[in-house]
This record gives C-alpha cells, sequence and structure tokens, in this order.
C-alpha cells in the first residue's frame, strides 16, 4: 500500500526551495500554499524563535505534510553591539573605544561601544578592521588598553542596536557551542528534526562537538560556511557533515564580496563530487521581502546557482518577515523550472559514499540517458545512498526513488533531481518491491505503459557485500508481469 501525497501532482523544479519560517508564514494557510507553491524544506531560525514557536511551526508543517523536511538553523556565534537603545551616528574621523559589554566603562558614552564578545583586547591586533552592521560602518585597531580597544571610524554612518559585528582575519576564542546552541540542538534531536544547520562551522572540532551533542540520530547535519576558517577548513569539514549551506551573508562581510562567487562554484563542485546536497543561501531574491516582483540581478543570481549545479536554494527574510512570502517560492519555482528545461547532465567525477561499484554503475548510466530515450530512473533504496549517487551528475530525467522509511524520504528533500514516493511494506523479494514501486509511481501518472526506464536495485543474491543491479525495461513489462 502507498499513501497518496498530492505534492507529487505539482509541477515543481528539480532544484529544492528551502524557505524560512517566521511571523509572516507561520500560519497554516500560507505554510499550506508555500507548500504548494514548491516550498522542499522548512527552515526555522533559533535566532529568532524559542522553543514554543518551533513546537509549533515543526508541528503545522507535519500536520500539512509528511514529506516537507524540517530543518532547524542556530545561532552560532554572532557577535553584536549591545549597551543602547538609541541610534547613534558615527562620523570618520572620530576615535572610538570598543569595549566587552561586562566592561565597567560606561556603554552609553558617544566614545564607547560595547559588544557581546569578552576578550576582544586579548584576540585582535593593531590595524584589524571591525565591521558593523555587515560592514556598512567600518573601524580599524589603533591602540589597545586593558580592555579598551582604540578605533578609528573608516567608514562612518548609522549604528543602530543590536546590530552585528564581524571581524574578518582574525581567530576568536569561541567555544565550540555556545549554551544555546546546545538546547537548540538537543530540542532539534529530541523533536525528530530532519536537517541541523550549524552556524559558522570553523574546523573539524566544531563539527566534533555538535556530532557528540546530537548521539545517535537520523537527524542530517548541514554545516554552514560563513567566514574565513570555515573556507579555509573546507575540505577537512566536508566528509564530516552530511551537507553544506554556502552562507554568503556573513561571508560576504567576512571575505571579500567579489570573492564569494568564486567560492559558491568551488564549494558546490566539492560537494557534488562526494554526493553530498549543497543549499545556496542569503539574498537570493532579497527584494521580494516589500515588493511581488524580484529584481533581474536576483533572477539571474539564483538561475547562476542552479546552473553552478547547486542541490538547494534558501529563502530567508524573503518568507519568514517579507510582505509575499508564498510568491517568493512560486518565484523561485519558476526561475528554476525554466533554467533546468535548458541544462544538459553534467558528469562530476570522484566517489561518494556508496561502493566503488554502485558509483561506476551510475557513472554508466549516465552515459546510458545520453544514448537511450529514458523517461526516468527508479531506485529501490533503504538508504538514499545511490540516488545521491546519481543525482550528483544533475540528470535531465527524474530520478524516482521507493523507500518505506518517510523520514528518510523527508531527507531527500535536500537532493536535487529525486522524486521519492513512500510505500508503506517494502517487499523483501527483489522483483515484488520493483513491480510495487513502478505501480506507484505509474499511479501518479509520472509514467506511461511504454515508456521505458532504467531500474537500479538490490541483488537478489543474499550475502553480497555490493549488491546492485541496473535494468532497462518497458513499464508495460514491469507492472503486466
Amino acid at each position: 500500500m502507498y499513501i497518496v501525497d498530492m505534492h507529487l501532482d505539482k509541477n515543481f523544479c528539480k532544484t529544492k526551495i528551502v524557505a524560512t519560517i517566521g511571523p509572516t508564514s507561520w500560519d497554516k494557510k500560507t505554510l499550506q500554499d508555500m507548500i504548494n507553491g514548491g516550498m522542499d524544506v522548512a527552515r526555522i531560525n533559533a535566532s529568532f524563535a524559542d522553543f514554543d514557536e518551533l513546537q509549533k511551526v515543526s508541528k503545522s508543517i507535519r500536520e500539512l505534510s509528511p514529506r516537507v523536511g524540517i530543518m532547524l538553523d542556530t545561532m552560532g556565534h554572532k557577535i553584536r553591539v549591545t549597551g543602547f537603545k538609541k541610534e547613534r551616528k558615527l562620523e570618520e574621523g572620530n576615535k572610538i573605544y570598543v569595549v566587552p559589554d561586562k566592561a565597567e566603562n560606561n556603554s552609553l558614552d558617544p566614545n564607547y561601544i560595547a559588544i557581546t564578545y569578552p576578550t576582544l583586547h586579548k584576540d585582535i591586533s593593531r590595524n584589524a578592521e571591525i565591521l558593523l552592521d555587515d560592514g556598512l560602518l567600518i573601524l580599524r585597531v589603533m591602540d589597545i588598553r586593558g580592555e579598551e580597544v582604540l578605533c578609528e571610524v573608516v567608514q562612518g554612518g548609522i549604528l543602530k542596536p543590536k546590530k552585528t559585528v564581524n571581524i574578518p582575519n582574525t581567530h576568536l576564542n569561541f567555544p565550540s557551542l555556545s549554551e544555546k546552541d546546545k538546547l537548540d540542538i538537543k530540542f532539534a534531536v529530541d523533536n525528530n528534526f530532519d536537517f541541523i544547520s550549524a552556524s559558522f562551522i570553523r574546523d573539524i572540532h566544531d563539527v566534533a562537538a555538535i556530532r557528540e551533542l546530537m548521539g545517535k540520530t537520523t537527524t542530517r547535519l548541514i554545516a554552514k560556511i560563513e567566514d574565513r576558517e570555515g573556507v579555509d577548513n573546507f575540505d577537512q569539514i566536508l566528509p564530516l557533515v552530511d551537507g553544506i549551506m554556502v552562507a554568503r551573508g556573513d561571508m560576504g562581510v567576512e571575505l571579500p564580496l567579489e570573492s564569494v562567487p568564486v567560492i559558491q562554484k568551488q564549494m558546490i563542485y566539492k560537494c557534488r563530487s562526494v554526493g553530498k546536497p549543497v543549499i545556496v543561501a542569503t539574498q537570493m531574491l532579497e527584494s521580494m521581502r516589500e515588493s511581488v516582483r524580484p529584481t533581474r540581478a536576483e533572477v539571474s543570481d539564483v538561475a547562476n546557482a542552479i546552473m553552478d549545479g547547486c542541490d538547494a536554494l534558501m529563502l530567508s527574510a524573503e518568507t519568514s518577515t517579507g510582505e509575499y512570502p508564498v510568491e517568493a517560492v512560486e518565484t523561485m519555482n519558476r526561475i528554476a523550472l525554466n533554467v533546468e528545461d535548458i541544462l544538459t547532465p553534467q558528469r562530476v567525477k570522484g566517489y561518494t559514499q556508496v561502493s566503488i561499484e554502485t558509483d561506476e554503475l551510475c557513472n554508466c548510466l549516465f552515459d546510458l540517458t545520453n544514448s537511450l530515450y529514458l523517461k526516468g530512473i527508479v531506485v529501490i533504496s533503504q538508504t538514499g545512498r545511490t540516488s545521491r549517487s546519481l543525482a550528483r551528475h544533475r540528470l535531465k530525467i527524474p530520478i524516482f526513488e521507493i523507500g518505506d522509511d518517510i523520514g528518510r524520504i523527508r531527507q531527500n528533500s535536500l537532493v536535487r533531481g529525486v522524486k521519492s514516493y513512500f510505500v508503506q511494506t517494502l517487499p523483501d523479494d527483489r522483483d515484488e518491491a520493483v513491480k510495487k514501486g513502478v505501480e506507484c509511481i505509474y499511479s501518479y501518472g509520472e509514467l506511461d505503459l511504454n515508456d521505458k526506464i532504467a531500474i537500479i536495485s538490490g541483488s537478489s543474491i543474499k550475502n553480497r557485500s555490493n549488491n546492485g543491479i541496473l535494468e532497462i525495461i518497458n513499464v508495460k513489462d514491469v507492472i503486466g508481469s
């Protein structure tokens, strides 16, 4: 028996859409419209949501759709200005003292700015830059006097309360996990969230600390790469996590803006090479916070991320606090459909977490899709790894995965080109499982009787260490057998 899911009947893009849920989108009607518009994963930002809100949104998503993934995004070690309630004007050339918020200096004094990082004076050096409000204001360190860091305002402007602080090219001695992150991660694991996207992953030690806290769980860990250390250590981080988010917001402050597009392309290709999903995030349709239409540049940005080969695109403020959350999802889906329609499959080299034999089988199938007219590829899988090996080549035809674990099917909601179908009881017999899977896909109108398909499944020979069969067959021969 399989469960009918109207979500599968829609004309959705192969690229997956992650949408952030917030005040303008967490009512059930809006959530349903976003799902109908193409949302594959609902992201909840723990920086702005308490446990009651996390529970409310996750419960609503589960009630509306069993296949939409739920992602908790940790706050990470975000430094902010503090200690004042009214905006301040910083003029170029002025001298400003930056101090920890626990310092005895009067933070209301216009010559002082307090920040939520207690050991800046120990970690920073002269001539270093301190960026405020996502880099809109720039200070340069002139001297360090005890806990007071004397700075000159290089680029002035209006500083509002609680704005962000970034200190590029300086190693900051944060613990691997804040107390808030520990509580949020434990909540996500205990409540069976599908993904945790961990902010500001710098190195393998950060990953190890989160893995230890997560314990034995099916929740997948997505590393957000957003500073120089994360970029420099990317090759060591990638094998230890389940996916990557190219978090361009802080990355564009911590690193030169002009380097971000190149880093994005490099990370995407490396993720594809090992078959791990990669999300591109931040300001993709930023103008849709207030406008029902995106700018031409934003449309090009989304299209280029798809052409780079990303698995998923993420909407942030556009759907959490913006005025047009549903329209933003629908717009992203339309852009992706149009771009994907003209793309050709792109083979990548490298090996994934499946066996070498399975990776090579998928490579052969890549060649077959170019020489045979196949309507789709059916994967009978218990782990999802074969689908990820196939999907990294960004095939033109859909990958239909059949499984009996709804949680793992939700985790496929981050893998480009994979359409997952839940079969409640999947037979142990290989031939029966194939028949049941193809019947399920056929029932949704995805296949016709005369369509030719490829099937990858486990062998019926038991006790094999490398277990896989590739078969090319007509749909009518499977259903009629």
